[in-house]
This record gives structure tokens, sequence and C-alpha cells, in this order.
């Protein structure tokens, strides 16, 4: 017994001591900060830029990142504390706060315009679907219901003398899928960049409008900050803030070495003339369209898309703690 006891004691001994060498060997460190982000998403380029350009360990932050593959899933994340800042839609970041209580704060613009409604190039070459308004009894592809790409859809239907009863939406998530989808019976799709751009260089569909002709310096993707995260360490946040805000100008100075960071992160290196197209169709621009924002908000309380018992009594007293444009400021 005595002995067994002994062997045991021995074991636990060099458990313990392979687990502390482990420890010595490869240290754990937690991270500064959790950025959530889309994967691939041209309107979050200043994100990849400052990542490709070394911004992040040049200010000293260790920094973890997390993809995600929409916007929806990123505020799931913040909900479960998963992430502490990221990049994602307006729409999203907007809709969820509202519904599901996630207390975020929008600190920043991503990107400005950089969506577009596309026509199957078969039927724009005929000369059958050359305005929004041959749209009519026509199915449409849209992101989501609560989608900008949905609002930007109804504006320009409106615009056209239309509404969104002259056509049949169908929903699907899947942007990618949209160009390969088109038909006689649903010849157009509602999508942001590179998609749009990518379809038109695989000509397979061609822009009947840009999102920027429809409303411009119109809102799309955001960066914020989880409630929480933000009341703690507004020294991070403001140094996260300062990067992104260089990213943003960085981009606007060197075009040309920007789309080819682009073109890599999109895994576009063979269709760099399509990942042109889209740069240029989005305004990368840090300041938020405060406007814009409640335009969609309107949107939104319009398509009963805000719970009830979720609507704010006070639309521009919710907005003044949804958006906290103090950081960029401060840059």
């Amino acid at each position: 017994m005595d002995r067994n006891k002994a062997l045991a004691a021995a074991v636990v001994v060099i458990v313990v001591s392979s687990v502390s060498l482990v420890a010595l060997w490869y240290p754990t460190t937690l991270p500064d900060v959790r950025i959530g982000y889309l994967e691939k998403d041209l309107h979050q380029l200043a994100f990849r830029v400052a990542l490709v350009n070394g911004w992040y360990e040049d200010a000293g932050l260790k920094v973890e990142l997390k993809p995600y593959g929409n916007g929806a899933l990123e505020m799931d994340a913040f909900l479960g504390n998963e992430v502490d800042m990221g990049y994602l839609g307006a729409a999203p970041a907007l809709t969820k706060r509202l519904n599901q209580e996630i207390l975020i704060t929008v600190l920043a613009a991503a990107n400005l315009e950089g969506s577009a409604i596309m026509a199957r190039k078969a039927d724009y070459d005929a000369g059958t679907i050359t305005h929004v308004a041959n749209l009519t009894r026509k199915s449409v592809y849209v992101p989501g219901p609560s989608t900008v790409q949905a609002f930007l859809l109804r504006l320009a239907l409106n615009q056209s003398g239309l509404s969104s009863s002259n056509v049949t939406i169908l929903y699907t998530a899947t942007p990618a899928l949209m160009a390969d989808s088109l038909s006689e019976e649903a010849p157009a799709f509602v999508a942001w960049e590179p998609f749009n751009a990518r379809a038109e260089y695989d000509n397979l569909a061609v822009p009947l409008v840009l999102s920027g002709e429809i409303w411009p310096r119109h809102p799309c993707c955001v960066v914020a900050s989880s409630n929480t995260f933000l009341n703690a360490h507004p020294d991070i946040v403001q140094t996260i803030i300062d990067i992104h805000v260089r990213a943003e100008e960085w981009i606007v100075n060197n075009p040309t070495e920007a789309i080819s960071i682009a073109a890599t992160w999109l895994e576009m290196e063979n269709a760099v003339s399509a990942v042109e197209t889209a740069f240029n169709r989005i305004i990368y621009d840090y300041n938020v369209n405060r406007t814009g924002i409640q335009m969609y908000l309107d949107y939104l309380l319009d398509q009963g898309q805000i719970l009830p018992d979720r609507i704010p009594a006070d639309i521009s007293g919710f907005l003044d703690g949804f958006i906290n444009s103090t950081f960029v400021a401060n840059t």
C-alpha cells in the first residue's frame, strides 16, 4: 500500500513538473483586444491594411483576430463576449443592438457606398432589363430583409415610380451565388462589392444602378466596440481607432498598393481589374453618417423589423448613445 502511494505521489510530481515546464516554454498571454471582422470583405479593407502594415504590433498591442461569416454572427459574438471590438455592417449592428439589446457602440465608419443593383448580362444586352423600372413582375435576389441592400432596392424602386410590391424579393444570405442564380424570371440582384464587380468581370451581370447613385454617401460598414470593453479600456479603443483612421487615409493616398493588398486578401490576384472596379465604387471614410443611420432606422421601423417593445421612445437620444464620434475626433 505504501509503495502504491509513493508511486502515485511520484506520478503527480512528474505531471505537475511537466505542466510547469510546458508553461515556461510556451507562456500563455492574453490579448489586449479581440477584434472581429468579416472574412475577405472589401468594405473592411482598412482592417487588412493595418494588419499587413504591422500597425497593431507597432502600437504594442497583442491582438486576437476573430473572423465571421456575416455581421449577424459577429453581433452574436459580441453577445457571447467573444470579441471586444469589430468591423461589421451598420445594418446588423443596429438591428441586433435593438432587438437583442446587444450593447455595442459605433465609433467610426469603415466605408460608405459600395453596393449595386445588378442585372443579368443577357437581358441587359437584349435591351429587356436596362433600368430598374424593367424589373416589374420580376424577382430580385436580396441578402436579407433588414440589410442596407434591401433598403437600397426599395429606394431605387421608389425613384423609378415603383414599390416593393411590384417585384418578388428572393432572400439569400450568400451574395457569391447570386450571379450564378440569375434567370429570365429572376434577372437581378443587389449586393455589395466585390460580388458585383466579380459578376461583371465574369460576364454574368452588369450594374443597373450603383448605390451611390441611389443614396449618395450612404452608411455601410462600421467599427464598433462592446460597451463593457469601451468603458474598461478607453485607451486601447483610442489606439485602435487611431490605427483605423491611419489605415483609411493610407488607402485614399495609396490606391495602387491598397488594391494589391485587397486582391491578395480576396484571393482575386487573377482578376485585379475586377478588384480595382470594386475599389473605385467604395468610399473609404471614417466619419459616421449619422443622418444615414437614422434614415435606415426609420426604414427598419417602417418594415416592422424592430420588435415593438424594443423601439426607442427617443430616437435621437438612442442614436446619441449608439454612435460615439469622440474617438475619431481625438485622433
